[in-house]
This record gives structure tokens, sequence and C-alpha cells, in this order.
């Protein structure tokens, strides 16, 4: 879906547009996005062209995995970005976003490594590994 947003951390020190093809809404149960977000991760994604920095003084990377890094901000402590290595593509933690955002959720991912606290309850699509459907 085509659309502008604007974004920003809980203290404002990451804040950010975009602008342009946002996918819907996936919500990631794997073991790092638990970890990171003490839940699941419900991410966006949009090419990195398409985000416009209007401040990231306080935004840092951690690289998750040989394969990945998370962008967050080092004052509040937001989780922010997912930004998988050798990828135009930047996922966005969804509750960044100011709202409207017109986005909606369209599957589960890494349902195979959801936590035993919590129940899937929604009808979304659910597979064991990541999925561009």
């Amino acid at each position: 879906m085509k659309i502008s947003l604007s974004a920003s951390c809980l203290c404002k020190g990451v804040k950010f547009k975009t602008n342009g093809e946002h996918r819907n809404v996936s919500n990631c149960h794997c073991i790092q996005c638990r970890k990171t977000h003490g839940i699941y991760g419900a991410y966006s994604n949009i090419n990195d062209k398409d985000v416009k920095f209007l401040n990231k003084k306080t935004l840092r990377w951690f690289k998750s995995s040989n394969n990945a890094k998370r962008g967050f901000c080092n004052k509040c402590g937001a989780s922010i970005f997912f930004k998988t290595k050798n990828s135009n593509n930047i996922s966005i933690a969804a509750g960044m976003f100011d709202k409207p955002t017109k986005l909606k959720t369209m599957r589960n991912i890494f349902v195979a490594t959801k936590s035993d606290f919590y129940k899937i309850t929604d009808k979304l699509p659910k597979f064991s590994k990541y999925s561009k459907k």
C-alpha cells in the first residue's frame, strides 16, 4: 500500500517519515523478536530510499545475528528497526507510526517458536518460518 507516515520513538530522539509502498504488518513470534520486544514483534516493511530521517541522534544499531541488525533508541530504549544484510528494505516496528496508519495485520510468522504464555487467536495465516505470502 503506497502511503506517507510519520513515526518516532517515545523520546523523539529518532523521528522519521516514510513515503512509499508499505508492506502490511507481520506479527513475528521468533525468539529474537520476543527478546527484543518482550513479546512478539509487529513489523511493516519499506524500501530504504523511502525513509527520511528528521532526527536520528539517538539511533544505534545492534548486530543481532550474522544476517541482520536491529535499530533502537539509546535514550528511551525503543526497538524500532530490523534490517537484513544485503537488502534494500527495512522493517519498522508498526507501533512507531503515528495514527492513522491504514495498515492491516496480515499474518503471523515463526509461530513454532512463540512463547507458551499466550495464544494466537486471530484467524490470520500462520507460518512456522518467514513467508513472503
